[in-house]
């Protein structure tokens, strides 16, 4: 017999867009490695690409 450890694992999240008529399938998953939430890491993306263009000649 076997014993099997109890693990939490989520499912990815799968979704589909269609964006200029190119459809695009985005498959997320979670990391319990992760330090910071999705929305923080987006907002910490844009506010980089925003600096960098303000640096920009």
């Amino acid at each position: 017999m076997s014993t099997v450890l109890t693990q939490k694992i989520s499912a990815p999240v799968v979704r589909q867009y269609e964006i200029g008529g190119v459809r695009y399938i985005v498959k997320a998953s979670v990391s319990g490695r992760a330090s910071e939430s999705a929305i923080t890491k987006i907002n910490r993306l844009i506010q980089g690409d925003l600096e960098k263009k303000k640096s920009q000649p």
